[in-house]
């Protein structure tokens, strides 16, 4: 699984989501406690959520954070094996992401 089919995937799945719980963009924002922008920026694809960030989502969401990852309308047939993948693809996602921001960052 690549960055960018997790990228996708998480986008598609806050976007269902949020609307099956009737909130805007701005409203999922507040209950979670993150900026607009970041929320915009988040399900346009543009911007990878920080661990944090993803369980404020979930949270305000009602939701498991590996749910915001899996492929749609398979969260109710999700096997224990599939979440340990998810949590592994997003553990290795994080660590690489770390490693270049701090790569771009040294001095």
């Amino acid at each position: 699984m690549t960055p960018e089919l997790l990228q996708q995937r998480l986008s598609a799945n806050l976007k269902k989501a949020r609307k099956m719980l009737s909130l805007s963009q701005e409203k999922l924002a507040e209950e979670a406690k993150i900026s607009v922008q970041m929320m915009n920026d988040i399900e346009g694809c543009r911007r990878w959520p920080s661990e944090k960030t993803l369980v404020k989502l979930a949270n305000a969401l009602q939701t498991d954070v590996y749910t915001l990852f899996l492929p749609e309308d398979s969260a109710e047939q999700v096997s224990q094996l599939q979440k340990q993948t998810i949590a592994n693809d997003l553990q290795k996602l994080f660590a690489q992401t770390i490693e270049q921001y701090l790569q771009k960052h040294e001095t």
